[in-house]
């Protein structure tokens, strides 16, 4: 059985703590299992039956120039095939194999598969790649960037994964950019009322 999702809009009190790059907005998924800044005109979609967010440059779908997608689980649901009681701190997860593994049997056919790139922020172990390729449909060259952030201590796995046409490359570097910059993982926020930059932002009063 799929996600049963349900929308609600509330309006925030002046002193909430949320902040964000000029243009963009906080995007918080699951009580902040995962958090980052999207640009604020980029549409988010829940689709029926998905455990995925999705994000749209404009709607509807079919005619997105870029395409967010979005997905958190425990890593024992991720890779139930790894003991991850095992794993000290000091460890290095093989994270990036699995990852380029992944897109080199892309559907898709890539044409071209990128080293991929290790980030390690706040005891998150971020890495992603990019991929080439052209669109079977319509027979254009497009990339996608796939994103798997581990944080161990949270034993979570966030994975963000982007679609973009080769003539978008810009805005879409850019965004993933301020996604990838932004990016929090298994920082849970206990009401959507109070940002987690409240308290700082008193103290400066």
């Amino acid at each position: 059985m799929g996600m049963r999702w349900e929308r609600q809009e509330f309006n925030l009190p002046e002193d909430h703590g949320w902040t964000a790059k000029p243009g963009n907005r906080v995007f918080v998924g699951n009580q902040g299992a995962v958090r980052f800044e999207v640009p604020n005109t980029w549409i988010l979609e829940m689709p029926k039956g998905s455990r995925s967010f999705v994000f749209l440059d404009r709607k509807p779908e079919a005619d997105a120039d870029i395409r967010l997608d979005v997905r958190v689980m425990p890593l024992a649901a991720a890779r139930p095939d790894v003991d991850w009681s095992q794993l000290q701190p000091w460890d290095e997860p093989p994270i990036a194999d699995w990852l380029k593994k992944n897109l080199a049997a892309d559907e898709r056919v890539p044409t071209r598969v990128g080293n991929p790139l290790t980030l390690r922020l706040d005891g998150t172990t971020i890495v992603w790649a990019e991929m080439d390729f052209i669109d079977p449909v319509e027979k254009r060259p497009a990339h996608t960037r796939l994103c798997y952030a581990m944080k161990t201590q949270a034993a979570l796995l966030a994975m963000i994964g982007m679609d973009y046409w080769d003539d978008h490359a810009d805005r879409a570097k850019a965004a993933w950019n301020d996604i990838l910059g932004t990016l929090k993982v298994g920082e849970f926020i206990e009401s959507p009322f109070r940002g987690p930059d409240r308290r700082s932002r008193r103290k400066q009063r």
